[in-house]
This record gives structure tokens, C-alpha cells and sequence, in this order.
């Protein structure tokens, strides 16, 4: 082949924009100190599950299944035939049920996209090295923690728009440990690499015309690229997010990665080109994919089909009982509420949980303590779009959802900060994460650290969440665009709070507002255990500010003249935290004689001991109960402090007094919602366009993480090393960046511990209002067409509807 064309070579505008095409197929995932669960298959939304499974069976032979084993030992267990049967006849099968069992225990070798790495190894007469695909994921995985840890050693200008292709350059054109992995020298290939990717485009123009002539196959080769390093993808599509969010357009850090891909496949194609008896079958077999990648597509999610059958009976065994008891409740509540008067008595207490599934038990044990306690789920950033400021510092934090960007910065108003003390020390302990650390001083810090170490094994101290270390009841500050917020505005906010929340009216003397977060020592991934809704960090945050608001008589004031919201004058609110590994009920502020106080604690025993049914080895006696959650909280070995949100399975959006009755076993985010207060269905159009879209994000991250956890988990946490302070984690010291849930989050060494069911969305409310919201939102209409989650219509005689893109169609239970 020829070498390197002009740096001034002309952009292929096609291949650009199919290289940001498959850029824009990566789903982002966010890093260790804000980890949010997110769904991998984001982008795809728009095309319909069965043939995203299929895409990615082909291009990163990655199963987005259950195994056909695994699907029979759940045949007559968990499925009935009854399940199976409703699923056949949904798919309009011809298949009867002994069929259906057949399929599965017919073994089917699927097809695989195979990239030019990869047949380059086949063909290779060389089994002593490395293969060239471990080679390529182990030098860009190397590099790429490298610069993104320590970005200041690479002299390319910072400004340029492919600083990090350009890096990537400087690096390989000089590492000589690439002879000795692959026993031939690539060096001199590399440095006719284009240091201009337009220049490299148009290199790979002549080459992919050979075999990949079609836009079709092209895009398929690009994104079977960033498959085979998907982890480093996902941050740097985070990158992306991030810049979207701000207002930039485009895919350029996962551009840039794609860069570095393309890089390494046109040095081993030249490197291919000197060996004439490998080359001519490897562009045999390169074009002869390409050419069939359609119709090998099409027969991959043919065979398929029968575990996505067996998937859906496993569905539809979930979603059953569900329904049939919120059918059943609706039902029974209809009478009630006809023989009511009207006119509801003011409860004692009102309670505001985050609409996480481990909110769900939580609300039972505390309503059974007074029969006038109400309670209430809202999704846990109480609708604050925030970003959190420490004192003395201009780094800030989000504490909303990632689909957002914060608008507002708030800080805690303080006095001057006194001298700290142990300067000396932070600075001897930060040493041990420079990159100039010496040996030395590794080797004089052992004994230290094994002192460290002594302490956490036997004497193991109360953990404290390290981001909010700085929180106290200081007053807070709200800026927004450089200034701090006006009265007006803060009214504005809490109005549009209290109106989503359901409390307008018939506010209780005492509100409290539960955020959430998760205690545990030496755990990476403890961010992924807090409030999705803050951004992967605890509701602290946002509780104590809405508190501060709505206890500001001036905010009253301006509510009741601007809003007409009159908040009662004894009415107080409280931050609290609901903290999921102990389950405690904390109450900043709280004053100190009172009986509420009594039920909270009540509530708490409840929970514990509904919950420790999920522990083997917890105590039998209710007494012992807390120790046994703080120990687990405390233990720096512990794999599993808590379960999270594992088994999650569907999003109930209905008043509470429907659920009220019911054990939805911790497996229902439950999202208040009555209808009848919603005129014209600006808040369900605020549900279903937001926290559903975060349901479906939490519930299919679990899902990818046990059909696919060696794509979609993080592995072994025995195993990780964390990458760049917070990037992300190895399993072992190298590979790719592993991203999602550890193994040890949904097993428990036996068996699993999340059902790996896609969400079933549940929503008391008219079709028709549904229905055109649905026709407005895309994003909500991608996700319930083409089978992302299944939506379901409660109407107000119990009667149940399934959405299905040809509309409605009722639910026979």
C-alpha cells in the first residue's frame, strides 16, 4: 500500500460522519465519584431490543441474553406454562410449548463480526506472542489511564482538537516494548501514521473501498472497534456527555479514541500487505463479512428468537402478580373512596422518600406506626437541579440526575476557616499518588500502612460518607449566573416542589424530606450505592437546602402572594437521611424531645428485620439486628455491604393509598401521583420523561450486568485496581476499563440476586393522556415501542392496558 498522502488531503465528509456515527453508539459511563447506573444500550434505543441484541452478538460478541441453560432451569420453576404460552401467543408464535423447550436445547454456534486484529492472529505462524487484539486493548488501555492521570506530560498543544489522537502518536512512535511483545518492528509503520485524522481518513478511504464499500458495513466496522475496547469508550463518551451538557455538540473524545483504533488497524494492514499468503485470504474474509454483515445480521437475531421467547415468559412470570395485585387493590379502593367524605384529615407526620426500590419497605415499617403518618415518593433530588460547592474550594459536584446539567451552585455560608493542623501529613499521604513517588518512600511507608491496616481489621470506625465530610447546619447560599437567588426565585422553586410533590395543601406540623445514601468502607464503587438521582452521591445535599427554603418565612411569604401556597405556621421541615446499609432514619436539626422521633426508630427495627432475610448470616434476634447492618457498613473486607437496588424489577406511578397495602417485596420504585391533581398532565409528562427514563437507566445496568457481566460488570471487586484516582477500575492490573456492577453485587456466591427482568412501568392515569405523551417525547416513545421496558395503564376500575405500538390492548389476568 501507498504511504502517508498529504497532510492537506481533503476531509471525506461520508467517513467523518460515519466515524461520528459509531462515536455516538457508546453510551457514556460516569466516573467512580459519581457513579450513576446507567442503561449500555442508550444510543440504541431507537432500534427495537431484539435487534440490538442481535447487533451486539455480531459486533462485540456480546450475549444480551440469559444462556439456553439457563432459561430450562428456570422452565417450571419460575416460568409455567402458562407464562410461556402468554408469550408465544404475544409474539404471534407457531411454536407450541414442547417446541419452544426444544429450541433451547438445540445449541446454536452465533455468528461474530471478526476485525482485521483479530484474523491477522489467526493467520499468524507465530504462537509465541501476544495476539494482536490483547496487544492493541493492553497498549491503548495503558495509555489511555496515562494520560487521563497525568495529562500535563504530553507536550502537544492542549488546544488542539485531537490532542489526545496526537498524544497517542508521540507515545507509540517510541515505545520499543511493542518489538518484544509481537517480535517485529512496527515503529517505522507508525511514523507514517498522519498526525492529521483528516489525513487519515483519507488514507482509509482507498483501503476500506477494497473490501467495506457500503455505508452499512463501514458503520458496523467502526463501532466493532470501539466494542472491543468499550470500557475507555464509555469515558470517553462521559467526556462527551459532559460538554453536551454545557451546550457543545458532537462525539469528539470517542472520535478521538476511534482515531487510535483506525491507527493501529492501518499499521497492521500495511504490516499484513509484506506478507502476500496472509493478506490475500485476510481481505478475502474481510470482504466477505462486509458483504454479508446484513444478512448475517438478520440470522443472528433469528437465532435468537427462542431465548428472546423464554425471556419474555420470564417477564411476564414477574409481572403477573404485580399486576394482579394492583388490580386487585384499585379494586378494593374504589368503594373506599366513594364512602369517603371529601375531606382529608391532616396527618400527623409527612415523610418524602426517594422513589428508590429501597425506599419501598422503608415507607411500610414508618406508616405502621400511626395511622395519620403519610409518606410519600419523589424522586431523591427533590427536584433541585444543584451542584454542590465545598467551602474554600471552586470544584463543584452535581447533585441531580446526569440527564441534566446543574443551574444552580449552592454553598454553605461559613466563618473564617480555622488553621488545619495536619497538613503535614495529608501532604505525606497525597505523595504515595504522584507519579514522582520513589521506591523509597514506598518501602518506609509499610509499616504505616500495615498500622492502617490493624486498625480497620479490629477496631473498625464508624465510616462517614469522605464527599460530604465538609456538611454541618450551616446556612446555605443559592447562585445562580453569579447571583445569589432572590426570594422571588427561591418561592418560584419551592412552588414547583411542593406542586410535584403533592403539597399544596394539608401539610402536616412536621415534614421530613429523606434523601439517601449508602455506607461502606474500602469500596470503589460506593458512588454507585448512593441516590442516582444526586448525580451518584447522597441526598444530604439537596434535603438540608429545600429544608432551609421552605422553613424561610420570606419564601412563605412570597409563596402564599405569588403561589397561593400557604405553608401553616407550625408546619417545620427537617433534612433527614435514609442510610441503606443500616437502615437508620437520621433528622438534622432535629429537636430533641418529640414523639416522632419513636417512630422512627421503630421503623428502622421493622426494615432491619425485613431485610435480613436477604443474609444468610445474620442474627435470629431482632436485637441484634443493627450491629450485625453497622458491622457490615464498617468492614473494609466486606464484598457485599448492601444488596443496592438489585432486583428491581418495575415503576408504579399512582397515588399511595393504591400501594399502601401491599409487600412489594423492595422490587418497586413507587413514584407518588394522583392523576385527578394533574389538569393537564404537566406532571406525568415530567415523570414519564424523567425519572422513568432513570428507572429504565437502574434497571437495565443490573440487567446488562448479569446477562453480559463480562462486558457490561466490572468483574471480580477482589480483583480491582482503580484507575486515575477515580476514572474507573482494572480487574487485575491491566485490560480494559471495566465499567457496571461487580459480580459480587447481583450473586451471592450461590445464586443470583437480581432477576434479570426488563422494568414494567405501571401508571394510574388516563390512555389518552399517556398516549400523547408518548406522541411528544421520542426518547419515551424509542424506549416503549421498541420494547425497553413495558408500559402498562391502570384505570380507576382496576381495569389494566398494555402499550403496544399499535396502540392499546387490554390485559387478561
Amino acid at each position: 500500500m501507498s504511504a502517508v498522502l498529504s497532510t492537506s488531503a481533503p476531509v471525506n465528509h461520508s467517513l467523518a460522519l460515519l466515524v461520528a456515527n459509531a462515536a455516538s453508539q457508546i453510551a457514556p459511563v460516569w466516573p467512580l465519584d459519581q457513579a450513576i447506573a446507567v442503561n449500555p444500550w442508550w444510543p440504541k434505543r431507537a432500534n427495537a431490543f431484539a435487534s440490538v441484541c442481535a447487533e451486539q452478538q455480531l459486533l462485540a460478541g456480546t450475549d444480551c441474553l440469559m444462556s439456553a441453560n439457563w432459561y430450562l432451569s428456570q422452565w417450571q420453576q419460575q416460568i409455567s406454562a402458562i407464562h410461556l404460552q402468554q408469550a408465544l401467543d404475544e409474539s404471534h408464535s407457531s411454536l407450541s410449548q414442547d417446541e419452544a423447550v426444544a429450541a433451547l436445547r438445540h445449541q446454536h454456534t452465533l455468528p461474530r463480526w471478526k476485525r482485521l486484529c483479530e484474523l491477522l492472529t489467526e493467520h499468524s505462524q507465530d504462537n509465541d506472542t501476544l495476539p494482536w487484539q490483547q496487544l492493541i486493548l493492553q497498549q491503548l488501555s495503558q495509555f489511555l489511564a496515562l494520560y487521563h492521570q497525568y495529562p500535563e506530560r504530553f507536550a502537544v498543544a492542549t488546544d488542539s482538537p485531537d490532542h489526545l489522537y496526537q498524544s497517542w502518536l508521540s507515545v507509540v512512535r517510541q515505545d520499543k516494548g511493542l518489538r518484544v511483545l509481537t517480535g517485529t518492528n512496527l515503529l517505522p509503520l507508525f511514523d507514517t501514521l498522519p498526525d492529521c485524522k483528516n489525513t487519515l481518513l483519507a488514507e482509509l478511504e482507498n483501503w476500506l473501498t477494497q473490501w467495506c464499500p457500503s455505508e452499512q458495513s463501514r458503520l458496523a466496522y467502526f463501532e466493532a472497534l470501539l466494542q472491543s475496547i468499550s470500557g475507555w469508550a464509555g469515558w470517553q463518551s462521559w467526556l462527551d456527555w459532559q460538554k453536551q451538557l454545557q451546550g457543545e455538540h458532537g462525539h469528539k473524545a470517542v472520535c478521538q479514541l476511534l482515531y487510535m483504533l483506525l491507527g493501529w488497524d492501518w499499521v497492521l494492514w500495511q504490516f499484513s500487505c509484506r506478507q502476500p499468503n496472509v493478506v490475500k485470504p485476510i481481505l478475502a474474509e474481510l470482504q466477505q463479512q462486509a458483504e454479508q454483515y446484513h444478512a448475517m445480521q438478520q440470522h443472528t437475531k433469528q437465532l435468537l428468537s427462542a431465548r428472546q421467547l423464554w425471556q419474555r415468559a420470564l417477564e411476564i412470570s414477574v409481572q403477573t402478580p404485580l399486576l394482579r395485585q394492583l388490580q386487585q387493590a384499585q379494586q378494593q379502593l374504589q368503594p373506599e373512596l366513594s364512602k369517603s367524605s371529601g375531606t382529608a384529615s391532616t396527618p400527623v407526620l409527612q415523610a418524602a422518600f426517594c422513589i428508590d426500590v429501597r425506599s419501598e419497605p422503608m415507607r411500610r415499617a414508618l406508616e405502621k406506626q400511626h395511622p395519620a403518618i403519610q409518606t410519600l415518593g419523589f424522586a431523591g433530588f427533590f427536584g433541585l437541579p444543584l451542584a454542590y460547592q465545598a467551602p474554600d474550594s471552586t470544584l463543584t459536584r452535581p447533585q441531580l440526575p446526569g440527564l441534566f446539567a446543574p443551574a444552580i451552585t449552592v454553598t454553605q455560608i461559613r466563618p473564617e476557616p480555622a488553621t488545619l493542623t495536619r497538613q503535614p501529613l495529608l501532604g505525606w499521604k497525597q505523595s504515595f499518588d504522584t507519579a514522582s513517588s520513589s521506591l523509597g518512600m514506598v518501602e518506609a511507608a509499610g509499616p504505616v500502612k500495615l498500622i492502617s491496616l490493624i486498625k480497620k481489621a479490629f477496631f473498625r470506625p464508624a465510616p462517614h460518607h469522605a464527599l460530604n465530610k465538609h456538611l454541618d447546619d450551616s446556612p446555605w447560599q443559592l447562585i445562580k449566573q453569579n447571583q445569589a437567588l432572590s426570594i422571588e426565585e427561591q418561592a418560584e422553586l419551592c412552588a414547583a416542589i411542593l406542586s410535584a410533590m403533592g403539597l399544596k395543601l394539608n401539610l402536616a406540623p412536621t415534614v421530613l424530606l429523606f434523601g439517601h445514601g449508602s455506607q461502606s468502607c474500602n469500596n470503589p464503587h460506593a458512588a454507585a450505592l448512593d441516590c442516582g438521582a444526586c448525580g451518584g452521591q447522597t441526598g444530604e445535599v439537596n434535603v438540608k437546602v429545600l429544608a432551609q427554603l421552605l422553613n424561610d418565612s420570606q419564601v412563605r411569604t412570597a409563596l402564599a402572594q405569588h403561589h397561593n401556597i400557604v405553608i401553616p405556621a407550625e408546619t417545620r421541615f427537617y433534612g433527614a437521611m435514609h442510610h441503606t446499609t443500616t437502615d437508620a432514619l437520621q433528622v438534622f436539626q432535629a429537636p430533641e424531645q418529640t414523639e416522632w422521633l419513636s417512630w422512627l426508630d421503630a421503623a428502622s427495627k421493622q426494615a432491619r428485620t425485613q431485610r435480613a432475610t436477604q443474609f444468610s448470616d445474620a442474627p435470629q434476634q431482632a436485637s441484634g439486628l443493627a450491629a450485625f447492618f453497622a458491622n457490615r457498613s464498617r468492614d473494609w473486607a466486606q464484598l457485599r455491604p448492601e444488596w443496592g437496588l438489585a432486583n428491581n424489577a418495575a415503576f408504579v406511578v399512582a397515588p399511595r393509598e393504591l400501594t399502601q397495602t401491599l409487600d412489594l417485596q423492595g422490587r418497586c420504585f413507587l413514584h407518588d401521583y394522583n392523576a385527578d391533581n394533574d389538569t393537564d398532565f404537566a406532571l406525568l409528562n415530567t415523570i414519564m420523561t424523567a425519572p422513568m427514563v432513570v428507572t429504565n437507566w437502574i434497571n437495565l445496568q443490573y440487567y446488562a450486568s448479569v446477562v453480559a457481566p463480562e462486558k457490561y460488570g466490572s468483574g471480580n471487586k477482589l480483583l480491582h485496581n482503580v484507575v486515575g484516582g477515580h476514572i474507573g477500575v482494572f480487574e487485575g492490573n491491566g485490560g480494559d476499563l471495566r465499567n457496571g456492577l461487580s459480580w459480587q453485587s447481583v450473586h451471592d456466591g450461590q445464586k443470583l440476586r437480581h432477576q434479570p427482568v426488563r422494568l414494567s412501568v405501571i401508571i394510574a392515569a388516563p390512555a389518552r393522556a399517556i398516549s400523547d405523551i408518548i406522541a411528544k417525547a421520542p426518547d419515551v416513545a424509542a424506549l416503549v415501542n421498541n420494547q425497553w421496558l413495558w408500559l402498562f395503564q391502570l384505570d380507576a376500575n382496576g381495569q389494566l392496558q398494555q402499550w403496544q405500538p399499535q396502540g392499546w390492548q387490554q390485559v387478561k389476568l
